[in-house]
């Protein structure tokens, strides 16, 4: 995608903070990142999609070995991690090309995910539900 922020990046026309690169895959410093103590890594395919879905089986292993790695590599110095991946805007992607965030976590570093409130399922909807998805072939 010409106009696409990410595959500028990848393309090497935007420069980056590269973490790690490969033939498949950038892991890059995010410029915003989530804490005051950085290390806030983005972690995406260099071939253009904007869902996880739209990302082939052998891309998407590459991505998640990437993922792995940065992962294994920011816990050496951060408490904890989140590992956050978001498909379409109202999911809370505002770049439409997949990525994933690997956000170190700190003790009261104040980066708050938002909780999300439980429900519960009314008498039969749990099947209901579980109808639909294996109607869409999951397995």
């Amino acid at each position: 995608m010409n106009d696409c922020l990410f595959c500028k990046i990848a393309k090497g026309e935007i420069p980056c903070t590269k973490i790690y690169e490969d033939s498949k895959t950038l892991a890059f410093l995010d410029i915003s990142p989530a804490t005051p103590r950085g290390g806030h890594t983005l972690v995406i395919p260099k071939k253009h999609c904007e869902l996880i879905t739209d990302l082939n089986d052998s891309d998407l292993i590459a991505l998640t070995r990437t993922v792995k790695k940065i992962s294994n590599a920011l816990l050496q110095y951060a408490e904890g991690l989140n590992v956050i991946q978001n498909n379409k805007k109202v999911a809370g992607q505002f770049i439409p090309h997949l990525h994933f965030h690997l956000i170190p976590r700190f003790e009261k570093d104040g980066f708050i995910i938002d909780k999300w409130s439980s429900s519960k399922y009314k008498e039969g909807e749990i099947d209901k539900t579980a109808e639909k998805t294996v109607d869409r072939k999951v397995n």
